[in-house]
């Protein structure tokens, strides 16, 4: 049997939810082909559902407490100290890497792959915490990328400063991802691709159904349509999905208004009354032309700097680490679900903590008395592996329609759904679409952005891992292709090695979070 070609187009933060009305009026004609045509659902991400873990959940089959990274920041309440552990991102095996031991694999704009792992044939990796240089395996291929399609992975204009500028330069941005990605199926004999485009999402958190993303999701459907053909396999599938935001909840407000967290804010307290904040200095900066020296200050000058609130009077993440005060704090959380408890987790202490806040998370209602969690869990229902006791001992699944914000302020605990900038949040449906050959048709349900990993291998005929918390899920597969009653194979983890590049940081770099506060990620 001849090898299978399979591209898998991956959108970050798609979901039916928004698009189907569009499908409905004709406007994503080969979206609609592909649902017609091919077997659809919703796919479940991994809680938090947030660009990171998911994509590193989708590319090793593995939930995050085998890889040890739980949202865009860890919060080490041991070492009182909050980071990102970028040198995990490329601990685990992936599942391409695998399929290009024997097959030619390209991946491009994924997601959590910077710096690029050395596979045959390309990897390019993508943002938000990708970088303009240094983005390519081989070097050939970023060199021609640049050449050709001025290709970029990161975008200049910042979505809270200048959105409209900022809205057209991701237009170019999606249109260069699937150019470039053409070009390079063009030019290599794949088996395998993977282009994903990332920026799409922004605009659904800004815009939500604005028709500057409706143009965005045209640009997509045209690209598809362009990549598809009978002899190939194409999959649709994102990391999370988006709804729209009714409701603002600061959830380390309140904490700190139930007494479990206690912060030392008279810093930001004082500047935020004084109308100092991150975002008038930011444009000063830039409207006096020095913002990129912003970056280069010294070290202890930037720490003052992340004190700074931001507009509401929030501090984000990367003054949480100093304006925290640990020894009296009992719980501090992440944005979108995540909360850590700082007691030792054998004590008592810690025992009290998580019961109560697991009742009364499960009760807190926003103005309106609707609920701010569709559920709470403990950490250890959540999370499994090397790293689960670095995990969050809590993590809140939003409710349809809550935007959890991570900062600490000290506003009121529900504010205007639109205080922090977006119109819509992530939610924990995403979207999956297959067809092709080896595909079946109709829909199926209770599918697992986990399960993506261990099918693909299955599909081209390689083993599943045998720590992979995934599973094959024979019933996408036709009869026609024999994949179905085919039983999958296994291996150990530790027959393969991941091919890493050995440039490797301990945390994430201030480029990189100044990125993610500009998308919201931080605010």
């Amino acid at each position: 049997m001849s090898q299978p070609k399979t591209i898998v187009v991956g959108i970050d933060g798609a979901h039916f939810e928004l698009i189907q009305p569009w499908i409905d009026a004709g406007k994503l004609p080969e979206i609609a082909k592909i649902l017609d045509s091919g077997i659809h659902g919703d796919l479940e991400s991994v809680l938090p559902p947030v660009t990171s873990p998911n994509w590193k959940a989708y590319s090793t089959g593995v939930n995050p407490g085998r890889f040890g990274i739980f949202w865009w920041e860890n919060i080490d309440t041991k070492a009182e100290r909050v980071y990102y552990p970028d040198n995990r991102k490329h601990q685990r095996t992936e599942f391409w890497e695998i399929i290009a031991q024997d097959e030619p694999v390209g991946v491009l704009g994924v997601p959590t792959t910077h710096p690029p792992k050395q596979i045959d044939e390309f990897l390019v990796a993508g943002p938000p915490d990708g970088k303009n240089t240094g983005f390519a395996h081989p070097d050939t291929i970023e060199q021609e990328l640049k050449t050709q399609f001025d290709y970029r992975v990161t975008k200049k204009h910042r979505l809270q400063h200048d959105q409209t500028a900022a809205a057209e330069e991701i237009l170019a941005l999606i249109d260069s991802r699937f150019e470039a990605a053409r070009h390079l199926l063009s030019e290599h004999d794949l088996s395998f691709l993977q282009v994903t485009t990332f920026y799409i999402n922004s605009l659904h958190h800004y815009l939500w159904d604005d028709e500057t993303t409706l143009t965005a999701w045209q640009l997509i459907d045209d690209h598809i349509g362009a990549l598809r053909e009978e002899s190939r396999n194409i999959v649709l599938m994102s990391d999370h999905g988006a709804n729209e935001i009714t409701t603002s909840f600061y959830i380390n407000a309140w904490l700190e208004k139930e007494g479990y967290l206690v912060t030392d804010s008279t810093f930001s307290d004082l500047f935020h009354r004084a109308g100092l904040n991150l975002e008038t200095v930011e444009k000063m900066a830039v409207r006096l032309g020095v913002r990129d020296l912003v970056d280069r200050l010294p070290e202890r000058v930037l720490n003052i700097a992340r004190r700074l609130p931001d507009e509401s009077g929030s501090v984000n993440k990367q003054g949480k680490t100093n304006v925290v005060n640990w020894d009296q704090t009992d719980a501090v959380a992440s944005g979108q679900g995540p909360v850590y408890i700082t007691a030792p987790e054998s004590s008592n202490r810690y025992d009290r903590i998580q019961e109560e806040l697991l009742s009364k998370l499960a009760e807190v209602r926003d103005d309106n008395g609707n609920p701010i969690a569709s559920d709470v869990y403990r950490g250890e229902m959540v999370y499994s592996g090397e790293f689960e006791d670095e995990a969050p001992d809590i993590v809140i699944d939003q409710a349809r329609g809550v935007h959890i914000q991570g900062g600490l302020n000290d506003n009121s605990v529900f504010t205007d759904p639109e205080s922090g900038g977006w119109r819509a949040e992530n939610k924990r449906h995403g979207l999956f679409a297959a067809a092709g050959p080896d595909f079946s048709e109709g829909t199926i349900d209770s599918l697992s952005i986990l399960d993506l990993a261990p099918t693909l291998l299955h599909l081209h005929g390689y083993p599943i891992l045998t720590d992979m918390d995934g599973e094959v899920r024979a019933s996408l597969f036709s009869d026609e292709s024999g994949l179905a009653a085919e039983p999958p194979e296994t291996a150990e983890s530790s027959d393969f090695t991941s091919s890493t590049d050995g440039n490797q940081r301990g945390d994430m770099d201030d480029e990189v979070k100044d990125r993610l506060d500009d998308l919201g990620y931080l605010s």
